[in-house]
């Protein structure tokens, strides 16, 4: 059996540790900072930001090892990505990739439903526990019984065939990002 548990606040920053080296390989984070030393550096503070926008809110969900999280947010409207503007007050290391983090976050809004739902934003796992089963804990944890309808863009082949395991299907056609991976938008309506 693997133990799921609520993040609570005072591991945000280990949280966010993880978080950038589970996601140091995805495709998205590899376009949005293409240099592999400097993504390694400038992961842990924009993920950061995820986990507290997760914790603030809805929650973070952690496997009993810390090996995997899912940061899920209740919305009600569209995701507000942070304008260009806000992103240019990030610290100088992220200058060259404000445009690709602005354009993500305009285009992933633009695609985002406006009806209440949870929003998975990230879920990962760390490469060294992958194939247990720790993603499909996570998305179980959450969505049983959730009584609301669930969205995520899915950025590879496997993270796209592990939410179609979980009732989750494309929601219109998917985004290719300029030069970059192609993200697939996912719906899944709640159980009855």
């Amino acid at each position: 059996m693997i133990e799921i548990r609520e993040l609570p606040p005072s591991d945000e920053e280990r949280a966010a540790a993880v978080i950038a080296e589970a996601m140091d390989s995805d495709p998205v984070m590899a376009w949005m900072i293409p240099d592999a030393e400097e993504r390694r550096a400038l992961l842990p503070a924009l993920m950061r930001e995820f986990v507290a926008t997760a914790l603030a809110t809805d929650r973070v969900l952690v496997d009993g090892t810390g090996s995997a999280l899912a940061l899920w947010s209740h919305r009600s409207g569209p995701a507000r990505s942070p304008g260009e503007e806000s992103l240019r007050a990030l610290p100088a290391a992220y200058a060259p990739h404000v445009p690709r983090i602005a354009l993500l976050g305009r285009t992933m809004e633009d695609r985002h439903p406006t009806v209440p739902h949870l929003y998975l934003s990230t879920i990962c796992v760390l490469p060294r526990a992958r194939g247990r089963g720790l993603g499909s804990a996570l998305l179980g944890h959450r969505l049983d019984g959730a009584g609301l309808p669930a969205y995520l863009e899915a950025s590879t082949e496997r993270s796209t065939a592990l939410y179609a395991r979980h009732g989750f299907t494309p929601l219109g056609d998917p985004v290719t990002l300029p030069d970059g991976p192609t993200v697939h938008p996912m719906w899944r309506e709640p159980n009855p």
